[in-house]
């Protein structure tokens, strides 16, 4: 009994591990945002899917020189599910694709709040949220530099209005750790 609970765990750790290396996408990135300031963390869910997880900070100002200046910082998250499309292909180039660097296809979220944490300026709004069908790319440089671009189809929703569009997502940063050598 404990020799086949034995080998049953051996072959199930070499399993797992053999599953883990043929893993082309990167464990976990954490990222620091600089464009639009925040952190992201993207973690693999499979052989080429990760998820995309962001916690930002927009800001607004409003004023002029017949009213009062005000301003607003206002807390946005995202979620992603990304699939990414040409590992192959970069690698047969001889191309990098160490920190998840690639093509994506990709389903985002995200959601930001209209009421500032800092701040008077309040959006009409107490929330937006947007939902988008999104072709990326990303790439990560040797010494942590990236930058991730992605547009596609979207629909945008507030309190009072939903609205069809073009999503466009610039992203410029550092990422921290956790890329393979």
């Amino acid at each position: 009994m404990k020799t086949s609970f034995l080998v049953t765990m051996v072959f199930s750790s070499i399993a797992y591990l053999n599953a883990q290396s043929n893993s082309m996408v990167e464990d976990g990135l954490f990222k620091i945002n600089a464009l639009v300031p925040g952190v992201s963390y993207e973690f693999g869910v499979d052989d080429r899917t990760t998820i995309n997880l962001d916690a930002t900070v927009g800001f607004a100002l409003n004023g002029g020189s017949d009213r009062e200046t005000s301003f607003g910082l206002y807390p946005g998250f995202g979620a992603e599910l990304r699939n990414y499309v040409n590992f192959d292909r970069r690698i047969r180039k001889g191309k990098n694709i160490t920190g998840n660097t690639g093509n994506y296809i990709s389903f985002l979220n995200q959601f930001q709040l209209g009421k500032p944490v800092i701040g008077g300026l309040e959006y009409s709004s107490s929330y937006f949220y947007n939902v988008a069908a999104v072709y990326g790319l990303q790439r990560t440089y040797s010494k942590g530099f990236y930058f991730n671009l992605g547009f596609g189809p979207a629909v945008f929703f507030d309190e009072f209005d939903k609205n069809a569009g073009l999503l466009i997502d610039a992203r410029i940063g550092w990422v921290i750790g956790g890329r393979k050598k």
